[in-house]
């Protein structure tokens, strides 16, 4: 028993705490045992506590991290010399970096190897039980830079294991954090061959890399296909979402369909990740987004059919993305590596104490992202572990691009080099993220928020400045955006249009702003304009939605459109649904059928998008060259675009005031406002909220 408390806080540097319910005097001398040698203290500093009197001491010798410690005081008490600071330090970084990626277990039918990396643990050993729930516990041994290892001959697919780990006098119980499968709810990783996994035969849909290109369309596995609107097997799962041919009762094309028919290029979904807040044998008790990291290269079990299987969960997945890529749409993954669901009982924590969260200045963890604890994304091994789990993803799943939660707290070199090594890998997977400057215990200019642009090349951010200025302030219900009537922030809007990238605006190039008015976040575009929009009837409220979807489509950057948002998604004014339940946050598909004049809407500008070169420019050069914005007295905006091939007027209207634009020459009007035209016209008359496109004849 541990009489007072000491901590290894640097390589020549122990801290040592003394309660003074065990001795009140002061302690003269400390000296610290182990690995057959004895080493003296100094002590540097003292410091009293209150309760307790604090030592600070130094030493010159070398002191093995993964082998048995013990400080005595002048009267042989005893303490175990636990991991403190040491695991922060850059030294500790430099020396115990380890370089390969074999971490977790490797299956050959004849072998199978685990590896763990865990420089201070004391031992670790291997639990692993057989297909019948025969248990047995092997010792690891110890290698260089931190690893240990087994190696286990015989033919271990199937079987169940996890680790114990000894670490700052306690044993712990921990699942692989480098693991691929594992059972319900995270109790143990599997051992699998990965020759089981589904063959992903489907081609990736060809995309240039262009992020302005993409059109993205983010949604939820569950919200997807768990409502009664939708007739389907497994509702809520992976194999209802790749579920092809569904129909509505009008039958429209819904589902899956439904997206490949709107014309986007991108599927961003959720979290699909192992994640903690769900029951994962009892998915409907309670819901949750999964913004709450468990296992991070291991698929979320509640979406699959049978949580407990070894493969079930990798190859339903596999074969929805396959589904998704036969539709000729690409996968975006949202991925959360700013903080952990439980920063005590994630893996690292188990084996590396402290090593992988930051901490303020009194040695607390920091909080900068709300929920307890922040991942320590530059550290070495905790930025080795971000980049090799993108580029499993990557590589195992097909994955197409990445969607990175919170990105301001992340450190830009993780951030730069992780996209280096996916551009050695495909050149063409888009990486964006929520670039929020957020107060962080590493520098500003460490920091990969938006306002970093200059240090992030070809890395996207969320532009919520289009979402404020075009719907209106996200945190105030009541404030009305341009859409919503609003005129108050024309000068901005000229800004937005044109990528956020003139006259240092925002951004160096279009490529690097998604674009969007609604997302799983706070309210929908719908449920804020029902609140900011009092007396305005049903029909008003969503002409002046379909003007913000048609500037987010027709801006320079990249659209990004929430699912249910072309059809009037509502989730009954609840703005953090996070935790909601399913009649908040499912898809409703019968809007599909009563809305359908206004999806086939959206269908055309999109179409439009993609046919005409100019609202996809990717230099701001081109931007200020090809591109106009002005405004009349009545807010409506006049956006132009002419290169040597095309001339085009786009008129955003957020007003009934009738207006007629005189034309110096013939044009066709290409979109009136509802839908698809080929009038040819002198002059253009418009009344209604909405948008319109005219192209020089």
């Amino acid at each position: 028993m541990n009489r007072f408390y000491s901590y290894l806080d640097d390589f020549s540097c122990i801290t040592i705490i003394v309660p003074k319910s065990y001795r009140d005097d002061y302690v003269s001398s400390f000296k610290v045992v182990g690995n057959e040698e004895e080493i003296e203290l100094e002590i540097t500093k003292t410091e009293d506590l209150g309760t307790e009197r604090k030592y600070t001491t130094k030493f010159d010798g070398y002191i093995l991290l993964n082998k048995m410690y013990y400080v005595f005081d002048d009267k042989e008490g005893d303490s175990e010399l636990f991991t403190g600071k040491i695991v922060r330090t850059q030294l500790f970084d430099d020396i115990y970096y380890y370089e390969e990626s074999d971490l977790g277990s490797s299956y050959r039918r004849d072998r199978t190897k685990f590896k763990i990396w865990t420089p201070v643990a004391k031992y670790i050993k291997l639990e692993l039980t057989d297909k019948e729930g025969k248990k047995e516990v092997i010792d690891m041994e110890y290698d260089n830079v931190g690893v240990w290892y087994l190696r286990l001959r015989g033919d271990y697919e199937g079987y169940r294991y996890r680790f114990i780990s000894y670490v700052n006098g306690k044993e712990h119980t921990l699942t692989d954090p480098y693991g691929i499968s594992s059972t319900a709810n995270g109790e143990y990783s599997y051992v699998v061959d990965t020759s089981n996994f589904s063959k992903m035969r489907a081609q990736r849909p060809k995309f240039s890399g262009v992020y302005t290109e993409a059109l993205i369309y983010e949604t939820h596995i569950r919200d997807f296909t768990i409502d009664d609107s939708i007739d389907v097997e497994n509702p809520g799962k992976y194999k209802a979402f790749a579920t092809t041919g569904l129909t509505s009762k009008a039958g429209h094309a819904i589902g899956l369909d439904h997206i490949k028919d709107l014309g986007v290029t991108h599927v961003q979904l959720m979290p699909i990740y192992d994640y903690e807040t769900v029951d994962e044998l009892n998915p409907n008790k309670k819901y949750n987004w999964g913004y709450d990291p468990g296992q991070y290269n291991v698929p979320e079990g509640s979406f699959s059919t049978d949580p407990d299987d070894p493969y079930k969960r990798i190859n339903e997945l596999k074969d929805m993305i396959n589904e998704i890529h036969k539709s000729k749409l690409r996968v975006v993954m949202d991925v959360v590596f700013n903080h952990v669901y439980d920063h005590e009982t994630f893996p690292f924590e188990k084996i590396v104490p402290g090593y992988a969260y930051r901490f303020d200045k009194n040695g607390h963890l920091a909080d900068d992202a709300g929920v307890g604890n922040v991942l320590a994304s530059e550290r070495r091994m905790i930025r080795k572990y971000i980049i090799d789990s993108v580029l499993f993803w990557a590589k195992e799943y097909k994955i197409d691009g990445f969607r990175f939660d919170l990105m301001g707290l992340i450190d830009i070199r993780t951030m730069n080099t992780l996209r280096q090594k996916l551009d050695r890998f495909k050149d063409d997977i888009i990486v964006y993220g929520e670039g929020w400057r957020m107060p962080t215990e590493i520098s500003d200019e460490m920091a990969a928020h938006m306002y970093n642009p200059h240090l992030l090349f070809n890395i996207g951010h969320f532009n919520d400045k289009m979402r404020e200025t075009i719907k209106g302030a996200t945190f105030d219900i009541k404030q009305r955006g341009y859409a919503l009537g609003s005129n108050a922030l024309l000068d901005k809007i000229k800004h937005l249009i044109q990528g956020s990238t003139l006259d240092k605006f925002l951004f160096r190039y279009p490529t690097q702003s998604i674009n969007y008015v609604e997302c799983h976040d706070n309210n929908t575009f719908y449920d804020k304009a029902v609140g900011a929009l009092k007396d305005a009837s049903k029909e008003e409220i969503k002409a002046r939605q379909r003007l913000a979807t048609s500037m987010v489509v027709l801006s320079q950057g990249v659209p990004f459109i929430h699912s249910g948002q072309e059809f009037y998604r509502s989730k009954n004014g609840v703005e953090n649904s996070y935790k909601s339940p399913d009649k908040i946050n499912k898809l409703d598909w019968s809007l599909l059928d009563e809305n359908y004049d206004d999806i086939t809407y959206l269908k055309e500008l999109i179409r439009l998008r993609k046919k005409y070169d100019l609202f996809r420019l990717t230099r701001s050069s081109k931007i200020k060259k090809y591109t106009t914005v002005s405004m009349n007295e009545s807010g409506t905006i006049l956006y132009r675009l002419k290169d040597n091939e095309n001339e085009l007027l786009v008129i955003f209207k957020n007003n009934t005031e009738k207006e007629t634009f005189e034309l110096d020459e013939e044009y066709t009007l290409i979109f009136d406002g509802e839908k698809r035209s080929r009038r040819v016209l002198n002059k253009i008359n418009v009344k209604d909220i909405s948008t319109y496109i005219i192209k020089k004849k």
